[in-house]
């Protein structure tokens, strides 16, 4: 049965695996200067523009947390949604390795994962701005949101705004990044080119945090400066390549992550298997819907959040569905996740087991 528990059970897509078998092919000078991270670094130029940096690191972790610490000084803050990753999921490592202080923002609208300009001055108000408080950092976003939501072209410029005029610089956490531009260049009917670089640079984002193994690729991030901001930007690029070595992030065998990321970015694979784990999550979520089931926040993406009776939810785990339980247990909410190889039969498998548990049928 198939797995709606993560993309990050997900296998390897095919153009990752070729890439990777070409790579391991002879020999390359090793610590990225080979063919593979040029290819790479040149497909996200292409993509995002000329005049940015790229850096590519093993984990997500390394990807934000090296991002935000390349940004920042250890006496400010980062603000962070309080469902977003870097708070829930990444343990301490933002906090060791920028040696910011982390500070969660809970959105004001009810039911929604996506921050407002309004959130940010919440957040900020009360600050002296003196040297007895954290002074202020980065603003991290998540896009897509951890609870599946997809920040508007719009809407990341308007909170890329509010957070400068608060002395914030931008960092987003595009773990599932191809995801958000996929789902966006559906809804407005402009190319990906256009789509990535509105959420990104032309929006006044600082950092980008672009995710591969969450789109069919073994390992591998890659964490992208723009250079808008020019002082910003001199500096952060100019700290990364330190941060990276002496976190342990710079692979000898560079070209194991790069390859697949030159292979995908190049032939589109990565926009399409993106798109592809999309129409599968919203393929879920009309069906869901049709049977009743409540889905409280936005599915944008390749994720739906389903509420689910505990009576429900069991007969879900007897019958050997995988998915997981999100925010807090009063919700009821559980988290089930499509990816670049969910089929439409596996989506239509678990409908067919919704239907039969929305009608009260015997696990």
């Amino acid at each position: 049965m198939a797995s709606f528990r993560s993309d990050n059970n997900a296998g390897v897509c095919p153009e990752a695996l070729e890439a990777m078998n070409e790579a391991a092919a002879g020999s390359a000078v090793g610590y990225g200067d080979d063919e593979w991270t040029a290819r790479a670094t040149a497909a996200m130029t292409d993509l995002f523009g000329e005049g940015v940096r790229v850096f590519f690191v093993a984990t997500g972790t390394a990807a934000n947390t090296l991002a935000i610490a390349a940004l920042s000084e250890p006496w400010e803050r980062t603000l962070c949604s309080e469902q977003s990753h870097l708070n829930d999921d990444e343990s301490t490592a933002p906090e060791r390795v920028s040696g910011c202080r982390l500070t969660t923002v809970e959105p004001a609208r009810a039911w929604s994962s996506k921050l407002t300009p309004a959130d940010l001055e919440r957040a900020a108000a009360g600050m002296r701005g003196d040297v007895h408080q954290a002074q202020p950092g980065v603003l991290s976003l998540s896009n897509i949101t951890e609870l599946g939501e997809v920040y508007t072209e719009a809407e990341t410029a308007e909170l890329a705004g509010a957070a400068r005029t608060l002395g914030y610089r931008v960092h987003v956490d595009g773990a599932r990044f191809a995801n958000a531009v996929a789902a966006r260049t559906d809804a407005s009917g402009r190319d990906a080119k256009a789509v990535a670089r509105a959420l990104t640079i032309e929006a006044g984002v600082d950092a980008l945090s672009f995710g591969g193994t969450k789109n069919g690729l073994a390992l591998g991030e890659a964490v992208v400066f723009f250079p808008q901001n020019g002082r910003i930007a001199r500096r952060a690029d100019e700290r990364l390549p330190y941060l990276r070595k002496s976190f342990g992030h710079l692979l000898s065998k560079h070209r194991f992550v790069t390859a697949p990321f030159a292979r995908t970015l190049e032939d589109g694979a990565w926009l399409r298997h993106a798109a592809h784990a999309n129409a599968m999550g919203r393929r879920l979520a009309h069906g869901a819907r049709e049977l009743g089931y409540e889905i409280p926040f936005s599915p944008d993406a390749s994720a739906v959040f389903l509420r689910l009776s505990p009576a429900q939810h069991a007969a879900l785990q007897a019958r050997g569905h995988g998915y997981y339980p999100f925010g807090p247990a009063r919700w009821s909410v559980y988290r089930l996740m499509a990816a670049f190889d969910t089929r439409p039969e596996d989506v239509e498998a678990l409908l067919a087991d919704l239907a039969d548990v929305a009608a009260g049928a015997p696990a």
